[in-house]
C-alpha cells in the first residue's frame, strides 16, 4: 500500500513541475507579433508587444522606459525611414515566467539594409501573453 504522504507529495511536485513551461512557442508568437507591427511600420502596435514598464536601450541613445516612449521611438524611426525587419532567433531560453531571447536581425532604412543582434528579456503576463520588458541591440556595422 502506498504511503498517502508520499503519494501526495509526488502529485504536488509533479504538478508544479507542469506548470513551468519551457516551451519557446509564446515568445515565438509575441516575436512574430512584433515583426507584423513593424513591418507594417505600426507604432501604436508595437509598442503592445512590450510590457507597460518596459526599457528600450537603442545604441548611442539614452535608455526609454516605458509604453509611451518606446511608441515614440518607434514613430520617429518609421518617419525617418525604418522599414523593415527580419529576425533570426540564435537561442531562446525560457526561465518560468520569463525568457532570453538572442537574435540576429537586419533592418531596412532608406535604401539600405542593417544587420545586427540583440537580447531581449521576455515576461508572462497574468494573461499568459509574453511581452518584452527589456530590450537592447547593436548593429555590426556603424
Amino acid at each position: 500500500m502506498l504511503n498517502p504522504i508520499v503519494l501526495l507529495t509526488t502529485l504536488l511536485v509533479l504538478s508544479g513541475c507542469a506548470s513551468l513551461d519551457k516551451s519557446d512557442a509564446g515568445v515565438r508568437q509575441g516575436m512574430a507579433a512584433f515583426k507584423e507591427a513593424f513591418n507594417r511600420q505600426d507604432a501604436a502596435s508595437l509598442s503592445m508587444v512590450f510590457t507597460e514598464e518596459a526599457t528600450l536601450m537603442p545604441p548611442n541613445m539614452p535608455l526609454l522606459k516605458g509604453r509611451a516612449g518606446i511608441q515614440s521611438f518607434w514613430q520617429t524611426g518609421f518617419t525617418r525611414g525604418l522599414s523593415h525587419i527580419e529576425k533570426t532567433p540564435v537561442e531562446i531560453q525560457v526561465l518560468g515566467d520569463t525568457a532570453i531571447e538572442t537574435s540576429h536581425y537586419v533592418v531596412t532604412v532608406g535604401e539600405r539594409k542593417v544587420q545586427g543582434k540583440d537580447i531581449l528579456v521576455w515576461r508572462r503576463g497574468s494573461d499568459g501573453r509574453w511581452r518584452i520588458t527589456a530590450d537592447i541591440w547593436n548593429n555590426d556595422q556603424p
